[in-house]
């Protein structure tokens, strides 16, 4: 096993999506075109990190199917290691089934990510030694809420944590003592604060509350208009760069694997949000969910280029 890494725990998804070649015709069947590509948010931040020469132990649970196969071999082409993972006999591999209206824009979808209730904390227990040996442990919230508390109780490395959803942030309410950095929206700040934001002001007294809770580094999502960053002492907004936006998918997954980048290369908070924001726009300008030009090289040159 690799000395200098990083483990990356949570969801890997088969991302099925159907696009009709003109107006969506409900409850017919549309010509159009259909996709399948690798997805979930960890895997997502795993492949990031891995093109930007950060070496990663992805643990997830697959299933006993070819999309499983068709997972390993990618993992296996972007020199991302999953040793520690598992295939669930009889298990199917997460899958995510969008159909979206001509513009692009999902109308209906179903997750079936049942197969995450194996992610428990004894399966993760006895990887619990990879995991404090690494240099950071990236989370995500598609692990179940009992594992998540075992592992912010265990877990003695920084911890990064991907919020996900609104719905799955409720999960890290009572675990924020030990994580390390995080990056909700706004909503889902509101969730973990109990404050609801309106302007600036909700916003501090947000980020202050759960900084309060403990967590080191908050970067919360602010959409277009950027970041706002804190770690209890520096605070600030730094601007989105918005210039030749394709797709915002995966934009988030990116913007986390630059700041655990930026942490690794010893940035403050500012630099892991200068880093994470470069990294977000890498993502935008492509047209898939992970860049194919994320790399070290094209993040530091829009830090040098956007802040000097």
């Amino acid at each position: 096993m690799m000395n200098d890494y990083v483990c990356a725990i949570g969801g890997v998804n088969i991302d099925i999506s159907g696009t009709p070649s003109s107006i969506l015709n409900p409850n017919d069947s549309n010509p159009g075109k259909v996709t399948t590509s690798m997805g979930g948010v960890a895997r997502n931040i795993a492949e990031n990190l891995s093109r930007i020469s950060v070496n990663v132990e992805f643990i997830s649970v697959f299933g006993d199917d070819h999309y499983a196969k068709e997972i390993e071999s990618s993992c296996k082409k972007l020199n991302i290691s999953t040793q520690f993972s598992k295939k669930i006999a009889n298990g199917g591999t997460s899958i995510y089934l969008c159909i979206n209206d001509e513009h692009g824009e999902m109308q209906l979808a179903i997750s079936d990510m049942d197969i995450y209730k194996h992610l428990t904390p004894e399966f993760l227990g006895k990887r619990l030694e990879v995991i404090n040996s690494s240099k950071a442990c990236i989370l995500d919230t598609n692990i179940p809420k009992e594992t998540l508390e075992y592992l912010v109780s265990n877990v003695k490395v920084p911890i990064f944590v991907d919020t996900v959803s609104v719905k799955k942030t409720e999960k890290l309410k009572n675990c924020l003592y030990n994580i390390y950095a995080l990056k909700p929206n706004i909503r889902e700040a509101e969730i973990l604060s109990d404050i609801i934001i309106k302007d600036g002001d909700d916003l501090a007294q947000a980020a202050n509350i759960i900084i309060n809770k403990g967590v080191k580094r908050l970067f919360i999502s602010l959409g277009a208009d950027g970041v706002y960053y804190t770690d209890g002492e520096n605070e600030g907004i730094l601007p989105s760069i918005t210039d030749e936006i394709i797709n915002t998918t995966g934009a988030g997954d990116s913007f986390l694997a630059g700041t655990i980048w930026a942490y690794l290369k010893n940035f403050d908070v500012e630099g892991c949000a200068k880093a994470g924001l470069s990294a977000s726009y890498i993502c935008v300008k492509s047209y898939k969910t992970v860049s194919e030009d994320m790399s070290e090289e094209n993040i530091l040159k829009l830090i040098e280029s956007k802040w000097r």
